[in-house]
């Protein structure tokens, strides 16, 4: 890989990290305005979540500003100069040794290459990545570095609007009992990118698994349908989330997807579940289903409270 590009991946790197550390002490000092009944933990992810958007809105400027550095180029048009090889590595540059991951300036570059050379380098990644420790072939590899070259072709393949792979992915994701988070969230978000493609898929894994419990990957899967259901309700989306709260056996899950959903038919089927099962229900599933019912704009007075302390609970909270 060339040292001047290097040389610029690393500035970029360090000016964005400066940038992010400053927005952050600028909204760390706003943190006592803190409106009242806002979680605190809550509130500081809302700032952390603030900072990282400007951060991004003052590094694409960057990225794409004429510099005198650069020789009046923009680091934009510096990457745009190199070839597909060069543009690649300097991905894999980028996804296994900068804190900020790759630019996007990069992403936008490599996805407008060759759509057929794209998808092949994607496709080779991300299939031959590890996706949990246990597949690492090499001890010397850091796992969390080596699956961020996925994340990397994720992101290109998001940018170029390519859902070619989505089966594939949710195939193979389907296959593990379990997997860390941030490769979690970065095949949901993925997923999430192509939600008229991913919805069918999505629905049939689901319903396929009725019968095990939707337990592991599956839960992921009905969040996954969840989130694209917020902004795309379909009444196959609401049937497959009922019927996920009738066959999961974390019906928590379920639950909080339904609210999430925000389908008000829910609130009966919660009502009918809370009445039946007075005497089996747990304590965690019932808090959750009258929050649920109420955050659905049902009525809980009419409900028979097993353990006589949800609304002393609310009180605390």
């Amino acid at each position: 890989m060339r040292e001047d590009i290097k040389d610029l991946l690393k500035r970029y790197d360090e000016i964005g990290a400066l940038i992010l550390e400053q927005k952050l002490d600028e909204f760390g000092d706003k943190l006592d305005q803190k409106p009242e009944g806002v979680d605190d933990a809550t509130y500081e992810e809302y700032i952390q979540r603030l900072a990282k958007e400007e951060t991004e809105l003052a590094t694409e400027k960057l990225e794409n500003e004429p510099d005198e550095k650069l020789g009046d180029k923009s680091m934009r048009q510096i990457i745009d100069e190199l070839d597909f090889e060069e543009k690649i590595e300097a991905l894999e540059f980028c996804a296994l040794n900068l804190d900020r991951g790759v630019p996007a300036s990069l992403i936008s570059s490599i996805s407008g290459e060759s759509a057929d050379m794209v998808r092949e380098y994607c496709g080779k990644i991300i299939g031959e990545c590890a996706w949990t420790e246990e597949e690492l072939s090499d001890d010397n590899v850091l796992f969390e570095m080596q699956f961020q070259k996925a994340i990397a072709c994720f992101k290109v393949l998001i940018q170029m609007k390519e859902p070619c792979f989505i089966q594939a992915v949710l195939d193979r994701y389907m296959s593990y009992g379990q997997t860390r988070e941030f490769v979690a969230e970065s095949i949901a978000e993925y997923i999430e990118a192509f939600p008229e493609v991913s919805e069918p898929f999505l629905i049939n894994m689901i319903e396929s698994n009725f019968d095990n419990g939707l337990e592991g990957p599956c839960e992921d899967c009905i969040i996954m349908l969840t989130e694209i259901g917020k902004e795309h309700k379909t009444e196959e989306i609401y049937q497959t989330l009922r019927h996920a709260f009738r066959y999961m056996t974390n019906k928590i899950y379920a639950v909080i997807c339904l609210a999430d959903y925000g389908d008000d038919r829910a609130v009966q089927m919660f009502k009918n579940y809370i009445n039946r099962n007075q005497k089996t229900i747990e304590r965690d599933l019932f808090y959750e289903m009258m929050s649920a019912i109420q955050n659905l704009g049902g009525d809980i007075s009419d409900i028979q409270d097993p353990f006589g302390d949800f609304q002393k609970k609310q009180g605390k909270g």
